[in-house]
């Protein structure tokens, strides 16, 4: 059995579960050879609990494909950050959880993790799936970004739209072999629009040993796709895809939801951050913190040097070297400034390729640090649901962002 999947499932969850939610998850599969055998739930409880684990402690070829996703899925929120999440999304539904009848406790919420997930995913799937797609959200730190070709496009949330979107979404996956399922939730976080794109994953494939000899399993399991608009600045980041369907969903969004073709399809779309004003000044640069009175200090951990050919190709730099310089505190420029004085930037030299920040908030007890690469042309890679608009104005006032000329005003110019 799967790590994941035994570390949810073990002896003490099962001595304790309750066993009409466990029939319930059995009963989820369809009739057919593949559903589960649901005879142990008729025994004694003693004996339906034994018979249980030792269906569990076997090999996982003896579970169903869809019970073993549903475990696996369980699994993600049955923690006890996944069980914060739960309760606060159902508060924020106004939806009390109760415990099934079978269930002993006497003061209405179960204490075991695990054990609130399970209940929530059967009986309560939309809160499960709000703390799902929130956990989606917080856990998302690498967004692939793309600016329109204007700022201040409001997008359409009728229904009529988001259907559409979900459907585009839906038949690319399918497409990509990831199944047919798909699911979009919309979150309003100030003026940034967030989505989340639940979707299937490629069929995982896992070589067991069954009762007739060799035998595979197969299941496949939810992935999240996160979306992230700012109409103010007409940027949308996506994350948790690989390139080429990142640019589909972009273009969907566009399509649908801001009646927009093509707009994130310009040439310099991704062109959005630099590092040149590191190399403008060199190895002496510090970030300039002093507007915001709530950040401590900010510290360059890492830093990569890039060396360059003095030729080019199709006219990109030949990088024929790459070096990284990490620093405990204080700053990675200045320790290659200490190891070395031959680093130079332009053509034909050096590069940085990507820098990594430190940044310390000033918190009630104690700072909250924030660690940022900067990756050009379209990475800034950290965790968005803190601090996300603190940090977006600290790379502009220190020249990590582009400067991009809106539509409008390339036509006026």
């Amino acid at each position: 059995m799967a790590s994941d999947l035994r570390k949810f499932v073990n002896p003490r969850f099962l001595r304790t579960v309750s066993l009409e939610l466990f029939r319930e998850l059995f009963e989820r599969e369809a009739p057919g050879a593949d559903r589960p055998d649901t005879a142990p739930f008729d025994l004694p409880e003693p004996e339906a609990r034994a018979a249980l684990t030792r269906l569990f402690e076997g090999p996982e070829d003896v579970l169903p494909s869809g019970l073993v996703a549903d475990l696996h899925h369980i699994a993600e929120l049955g923690t006890e950050a996944g069980m914060v999440l739960l309760q606060e999304r159902a508060a924020r539904l106004k939806v009390t959880i109760a415990l099934p009848s079978d269930d002993g406790e006497a003061d209405g919420v179960p204490l075991d993790p695990k054990h609130f997930a399970l209940l929530a995913y059967l009986r309560y799937p939309q809160v499960f799936d709000a703390a799902s797609d929130f956990a989606a959200l917080q856990a998302r730190s690498s967004f692939a970004e793309y600016v329109g070709h204007d700022e201040n496009v409001e997008p359409d949330l009728g229904n009529g739209a988001k259907d559409a979107f979900e459907a585009a979404a839906g038949a690319m996956f399918k497409r990509d072999h990831r199944g047919a399922h798909c699911r979009v939730s919309w979150h309003e976080d100030g003026d940034t629009l967030r989505a989340v794109v639940t979707h299937g994953a490629p069929v995982s494939v896992l070589p067991v040993v069954g009762r007739d000899g060799e035998d595979v399993l197969r299941f496949r399991r939810l992935e999240f796709a996160v979306l992230s608009y700012q109409p103010s600045t007409g940027r949308l980041g996506v994350a948790g895809l690989r390139k080429a369907l990142r640019a589909d969903l972009a273009e969907f969004f566009a399509r649908d939801i801001l009646h927009r073709p093509g707009f994130f399809a310009g040439e310099d779309c991704q062109q959005l951050y630099t590092l040149e004003r590191i190399e403008r000044i060199g190895l002496g640069f510090r970030v300039d913190h002093a507007f915001d009175p709530g950040i401590q200090r900010v510290e360059i951990i890492e830093v990569q040097l890039d060396r360059l050919d003095s030729e080019t190709r199709d006219g990109r730099p030949i990088v024929l070297a790459t070096h990284v310089t990490r620093a405990f505190s204080g700053s990675a420029l200045m320790r290659v400034q200490q190891h070395t004085d031959r680093v130079s930037f332009g053509p034909g030299r050096y590069r940085i390729g990507h820098v990594i920040l430190r940044i310390h908030f000033a918190g009630r007890k104690r700072a909250t640090s924030v660690t940022v690469k900067i990756k050009p042309p379209s990475l800034a890679v950290f965790k968005r649901h803190r601090f996300e608009a603190r940090i977006m104005e600290l790379l502009r006032r220190n020249g990590f962002c582009l400067d991009r000329q809106s539509g409008e005003a390339a036509a006026a110019a």
